[in-house]
């Protein structure tokens, strides 16, 4: 395998998809729209003062609207123990429908919480609550009419990190709050105080980039780095400890604590992190994205920049990571400065010792080793997000260096110094030119075999390679094998690797409905090449709009599959067929490595820059020296190959990796 396998690796490697999943409208909430206390239809009258507000900023988006999400977490917040001397307060809209508490969609709402019920306060006409005017009313409004000592500020929706923003609006195509908004709505409502908390009940926002926007109105932040599983936060925990005299740090705690046993308890903890941000830190942190952009500046000759592209690789990526899956362009902060440094430089401790600060707590699902603070870098080449990025003004050095080497790059990205041979070993080898390093994002082969009628067929894509990375050169380890689910092979294709686990994902059919298959390698040293397969579940990845289903489901007994079992080029392009449909056991599914027939293969690597851009090798021939029988009955190990090299010649067929 030449792999370093993660014990219970979190994929998030993510296949566009269609999000399909959507539940049935939720009849189970006691309290109807007729129970609901509507005290008034314009502005109210001044409440009782009292020491503690939580403000929610409920954009409902087509989490409510498909899966009633936004109402299960207001029951969550009226079972709980609420403190007397706490108001809740929540502006609801963003979905097209509420499935419960007979929330209006078609206009602004603002609820109190009173006596355990919603009391609704008041409605405004219906406005996009990815607008910056909606936010700063809501804040102006929450200022004036619940003035208190501590305040609590929450944004529930999807994220999509700092460049997207927070709170799409399903009313208005999906309009979110970017950061720059979200800025200039904090602005323009000219706050008296900062809040104690601020909060992202959401996707992706647990970076630097959103600190820097909201350092200057709250003390604490709450936020996770990755995709968030559906169902959120536990709220009932978190209206319990805000509404104690607890201080805001172990409030914060309580929320990344319960929030992964509420994930825990769903079975989806390995979608999970979340974390306290100390705000006045922030500035310092700042500083230390500086230094690792004076750091890679330093290392930008040819010769060095593949220690920052070896960086980029062995860091904790959020929310999908290549031009195949789809990218927030996520990276976790620490492990970064980690990587670049390699610990030998006293200023390097001082950045650990400033995410400490920065970031006092956080949680992990899984055995993940992140930091609790990612920062956008361009893992897939988008002008129009960089630019974006760059508008932020977040560093000036950062910026410089991301104009520097994204927005002016080269005519000529890589290229090949050897386009194909067969090195000492028998391997199938390439190499690449220096000056390539600066711009290669990732290194697949594609796998395929041609009928005697000249059908090719694509057995798999794969980064099983011997990367020599100092070199750039690049060897086979061709053990003659492909994957199978319960016995049937399907196609599959490698979607991130960071030197520690390498994840994977395949086109399926779930009862009948699209979705893609997620696994990742096991370390057990009992085993051979020291891993095994492990399922993850399915995901139904990105929908129409840009954001990603918040759910990893798991293969269930009885559930009807239908895996991709072949591959063919059609005209240049991937054409997909499943194969047979076949029931899910009691051990819900297995992948095991099988032999691969006894024919030639052709064997091509499939090299992509930053931007995206696909650059393929001279093709090779392999030639099975091994029959299925003898690789069934003793398979191979790594750096011993079931196949010899035949022939090399020019591809005639034009491979795009992002199309499979």
């Amino acid at each position: 395998m030449k792999r370093k396998p993660l014990a219970v690796a979190l994929v998030f490697a993510l296949m566009t998809a269609q999000l399909t999943s959507c539940s049935s409208k939720d009849t189970s909430n006691e309290q109807t729209a007729a129970s609901i206390s509507n005290t008034s239809q314009s502005a109210p009258s001044k409440p009782e003062t009292k020491d503690k507000t939580l403000f929610i900023y409920m954009c409902g988006s087509n989490l409510e609207t498909k899966k009633g999400l936004a109402g299960k977490n207001i029951d969550e917040i009226l079972s709980a123990d609420i403190s007397e001397d706490l108001n809740i307060v929540i502006e609801t809209g963003g979905a097209l429908e509420w499935q419960s508490y007979g929330i209006d969609s078609s206009v602004l709402s603002r609820y109190e919480v009173v006596d355990g019920q919603l009391s609704l306060v008041e409605t405004l006409d219906g406005a996009s609550m990815g607008n910056e005017s909606t936010l700063s009313d809501f804040l102006v409004w929450g200022q004036e009419n619940y003035p208190s000592e501590h305040n609590m500020f929450i944004f529930w929706d999807h994220g999509a990190g700092p460049t997207e923003g927070v709170c799409f609006d399903e009313n208005y195509n999906f309009d979110s709050l970017t950061l720059q908004e979200l800025s200039s709505a904090f602005e323009e409502a000219g706050l008296s105080k900062k809040f104690d908390i601020i909060g992202f009940d959401a996707c992706l926002m647990a970076s630097i980039e959103t600190a820097a926007i909201v350092k200057d109105y709250a003390d604490y932040m709450i936020a996770s780095e990755e995709i968030e599983p559906s169902g959120g936060w536990d709220y009932k925990a978190l209206v319990e400890a805000f509404g104690s005299d607890k201080e805001s740090l172990e409030v914060g705690k309580i929320v990344c604590d319960t929030y992964m046993e509420k994930c825990k308890a769903n079975g989806k903890e390995l979608l999970s992190t979340l974390s306290v941000f100390d705000l006045s830190f922030t500035d310092d942190m700042l500083k230390q994205l500086e230094f690792t952009t004076s750091l890679i500046e330093e290392r930008t000759g040819t010769s060095h920049f593949s220690s920052i592209l070896a960086a980029m690789r062995k860091s904790e990526k959020f929310g999908g990571s290549n031009s195949y899956q789809g990218s927030s362009n996520l990276i976790d902060l620490g492990n970064f400065v980690a990587n670049v440094t390699n610990y030998e430089s006293t200023n390097a401790t001082d950045v650990f010792i400033t995410t400490s600060q920065f970031v006092p707590y956080t949680v992990n699902g899984g055995t993940r080793k992140t930091r609790g603070v990612s920062f956008f870098y361009p893992l897939v080449y988008d002008r129009q997000a960089i630019a974006d990025y760059i508008s932020l003004g977040i560093s000036e050095d950062y910026n410089s260096f991301l104009t520097r080497y994204f927005l002016n790059a080269p005519d000529t990205t890589i290229e090949y110094a050897d386009k194909g041979s067969i090195a000492d070993d028998g391997a199938f080898s390439v190499a690449l030119t220096p000056e390539s390093v600066s711009y290669i994002s990732s290194v697949d082969f594609i796998l395929s075999h041609t009928d005697d009628d000249g059908t090719q067929h694509i057995v798999c894509t794969d980064n099983n390679i011997d990367k020599d990375w100092e070199n750039l050169v690049f060897k086979s380890n061709f053990r003659g094998v492909d994957l199978a689910l319960d016995g049937h092979r399907l196609f599959y294709s490698s979607l991130s690797d960071n030197g520690e686990y390498i994840s994977f994902s395949s086109p399926v059919l779930v009862n009948g409905e699209h979705t893609n298959l997620l696994f990742t390698i096991v370390n057990d040293k009992e085993y051979l090449n020291g891993g095994y397969y492990e399922i993850l579940g399915t995901w139904d990845g990105y929908d129409e709009n840009g954001l990603p289903d918040t759910d990893i489901k798991p293969l269930k007994q009885g559930d009807k599959i239908q895996v991709v079992t072949d591959v063919t080029m059609e005209k240049g392009m991937p054409k997909k067929h499943y194969g047979k449909e076949f029931t899910i056991g009691e051990n819900g599914g297995e992948i095991r490595e099988q032999p691969l027939e006894e024919k030639q293969y052709q064997y091509t690597y499939v090299m992509t820059d930053i931007f995206g851009y696909t650059f393929i090798s001279d093709m090779a021939t392999f030639e099975m020296t091994l029959s299925y029988d003898e690789l069934l009955n003793n398979p191979l190990p790594d750096g011993s190959y079931a196949a010899k090299v035949t022939d090399i010649k020019p591809n005639t067929i034009l491979y795009d990796a992002g199309n499979y």
